[in-house]
């Protein structure tokens, strides 16, 4: 529905408003659309990535050093490398292994259903969260997890990405051009003539 708005108002001004490195109009919210690997490609590139950006959060802020057991000892309050890769790349594992579920399902569902609904976003959310559940090793926590999140993302995709509830105004506000010379409303007009000393202001 955001976009929707938001081209019609850039359709009735007559231009077509800013445009992105790739070309098209620079919304938010993309949706990523066509064969299914490219779906779960751009997903898996996505979660991989969000999952080692929070990995280096968590070793960041991990107080001790980072270091894995060995069985000779090893360095006391130094950080492993090896540990310390171990702790970044498996949540970039996970993240990506939950996207790529994501979208190989909900584009499965699509092919399956000839359908592009919201139902295919909950089927999709049902795979990912079936993932991200069997870390750990409970069938109960897998299904629960699967479900909670397929409802989680149906509700998502059927309310829309936008949260925003006047979506005119926020449009213009990002988009929106100011005119080559200042034009002054009608009230301020008429407060310089009634107070002519600061007509300059």
């Amino acid at each position: 529905l955001y976009t929707a708005v938001c081209r019609a108002v850039v359709v009735s001004r007559g231009r077509e408003g800013l445009k992105n490195v790739w070309g098209k109009p620079n919304d938010r919210y993309h949706t990523v659309e066509g064969p299914c690997v490219d779906r779960i490609f751009n997903a898996s590139v996505v979660g991989a990535a969000a999952g080692t950006f929070y990995g280096s959060l968590a070793a960041a802020w991990y107080p001790d050093a980072i270091t894995s057991d060995k069985r000779f000892g090893g360095f006391e309050g130094r950080t492993d490398v090896r540990a310390l890769t171990r702790m970044i790349t498996r949540p970039a594992f996970l993240f990506s292994a939950a996207a790529a579920a994501f979208a190989g399902t909900e584009c499965l569902a699509e092919s399956v259903r000839g359908k592009k609904d919201s139902f295919n976003s909950a089927i999709g959310g049902f795979a990912a969260g079936c993932v991200i559940g069997a870390t750990t090793k409970r069938f109960d926590i897998m299904t629960s997890t699967g479900i909670g999140l397929g409802i989680f993302l149906f509700s998502l995709d059927y309310s829309g990405a936008a949260t925003e509830n006047k979506p005119l105004e926020l449009h213009h506000k990002m988009y929106g051009m100011l005119p080559e010379k200042h034009v002054e409303s009608d009230e301020l007009r008429e407060l310089k003539e009634k107070y002519p000393k600061f007509e300059h202001l």
